[in-house]
C-alpha cells in the first residue's frame, strides 16, 4: 500500500470517526433535551399537586373560621362568598365551597344496620316532585343495604337488580355505601336523563347527614313533609335570607312544619340541623408560565365538620335536645374525607 493510499484510509477513518462522535453527540443532546423538558413537566406538576395542597389547606381555613364565628352555616357565611384567585408567581389558586348538607344523602337510607324510612320517605317525595319513579328510591336502598332481598318485598334482589357492568352483566349487588352519584347509573330505574335532574339535589357523603333547613333548596325542604310544594316553603327561604335560622325548634312555627303534630316533628327532628357537617371544595390550580396556554389542575375535595366529641344522650338531636346547635355547641373537628382529582373542570 502506498503512502497517499495510507493516508486516505486515515482520513476515511477520521471522517467516520467524527460522524459517529456526531451522530452520538446529537443522541445524547436530543436526549438531554427530553430529560430537561421531562424534569420541566414533572416539575409544573409537581407545582400543580402543591397548589392543590394549598387550595385545600385555604378550604379548611375558611371552614375552620366560620365555625369559629358562629353556630350555623347558611348562604351569608364566609365561605358560602366567592373568593378572587390567589396568585403565587406565575401560579393562581381558587377555591369554591358547596354545602353538601344542602342535598340529600342517598347514604342516609341505610345506616347503623338498618333502613332509615324517614329518609325513604323523603328521597320518594323529592323524586315525585322531581317528575321521576318514586320506586327508585327503593332501588337505591337495595342497592346500599346489607340484605340480599327487595324492601318490603321479598324478593331477591340478584333477580331483580341485574346490572349490567363494563365487565359484563352482573347480578350482584354492593350492598355497601354510595361512593359517589355516578354510581347511581348502575342501579335500576336511573337513566342519564334521571341522574341528570337528580345531581344537583343528591350528595354522597360516607356518614350520616342531616339536612340543613339553611341551604337546601325549596323542592328538598317540601320533600320533608307529605303534600307539601315549594311555594309553602317561602316565609321560611324568605327568614333564612334575612337571617339563619339559629335552631330547628324556630321552624315549627312556620308553615308547613307547623301542621306537623308532637310525634311527626320528633320523628324529622334528627334529619334536620341548621348547620353543615360536610362541605364539597372545588380547587382549580392554574400555571400560567406557558404565555400560548395555561396548564390547569381541578380536585374536588369531601371535607368533614363534625364535633369534636361523640354524642351523649343530653345532646343528641335525637331526643329533641337543641343543644347541639347553641352557643354551647362543642368544638368542631375540620378534616379532609377525600380528595379526587380532574383533568377538566368537573360540574359543581
Amino acid at each position: 500500500m502506498t503512502a497517499t493510499s495510507q493516508r486516505g484510509v486515515a482520513l476515511l477513518t477520521i471522517l467516520l470517526l467524527v460522524v459517529s462522535i456526531t451522530v452520538v453527540a446529537g443522541a445524547m443532546l436530543a436526549s438531554q433535551k427530553i430529560a430537561i423538558r421531562r424534569s420541566g413537566v414533572l416539575f409544573d406538576q409537581n407545582q400543580l399537586s402543591q397548589d392543590i395542597n394549598a387550595g385545600q389547606q385555604l378550604a379548611i381555613t375558611l371552614i375552620r373560621a366560620d365555625s369559629m364565628l358562629n353556630d350555623t352555616d347558611s348562604a351569608q357565611d364566609i365561605w358560602a362568598k366567592p373568593l378572587p384567585p390567589y396568585s403565587l408567581g406565575t401560579h393562581s389558586i381558587s377555591a369554591e365551597l358547596r354545602d353538601e348538607a344542602s342535598r340529600f344523602n342517598i347514604n342516609n337510607l341505610y345506616h347503623n344496620g338498618k333502613t332509615d324510612t324517614v329518609a325513604l320517605e323523603v328521597l320518594q317525595r323529592l323524586l315525585t316532585q322531581l317528575n321521576l319513579a318514586p320506586e327508585i328510591a327503593v332501588a337505591i336502598l337495595d342497592w346500599q343495604d346489607a340484605d340480599a332481598e327487595v324492601y318490603k318485598d321479598g324478593g331477591d334482589e340478584s333477580v331483580v337488580y341485574t346490572q349490567t357492568a363494563n365487565a359484563g352483566t352482573t347480578t350482584t349487588l354492593p350492598n355497601q355505601p354510595f361512593v359517589s352519584i355516578e354510581q347511581l347509573q348502575e342501579v335500576r330505574g336511573v337513566t342519564t336523563e334521571a341522574l341528570t335532574i337528580l345531581r344537583p339535589y343528591l350528595t354522597a357523603v360516607p356518614y350520616y347527614l342531616p339536612i340543613n333547613i339553611n341551604t337546601a333548596s325549596p323542592a328538598l325542604l317540601a320533600a320533608l313533609i307529605e303534600g307539601s310544594s315549594a311555594e309553602q316553603l317561602q316565609p321560611l327561604i324568605k327568614l333564612r335570607e334575612q337571617q339563619p335560622i339559629a335552631s330547628i325548634n324556630d321552624i315549627w312555627q312556620l308553615p308547613p312544619f307547623m301542621t306537623l303534630d308532637s310525634e311527626q316533628s320528633k320523628a324529622l327532628t334528627p334529619s334536620l340541623a341548621v348547620d353543615s357537617s360536610a362541605f364539597m371544595a372545588l380547587i382549580t390550580a392554574t400555571d400560567s408560565s406557558n404565555n400560548d396556554k395555561a396548564r390547569q389542575r381541578f380536585a374536588t375535595i369531601l371535607i368533614s365538620k363534625i364535633d369534636a366529641a361523640p354524642a351523649t344522650e343530653s345532646n343528641n338531636p335525637a331526643n329533641g335536645n337543641d343543644n347541639a346547635n347553641n352557643n354551647e355547641q362543642s368544638a368542631k373537628v375540620i378534616k379532609v374525607v377525600s380528595q379526587r382529582s380532574w383533568a377538566f373542570r368537573p360540574s359543581f
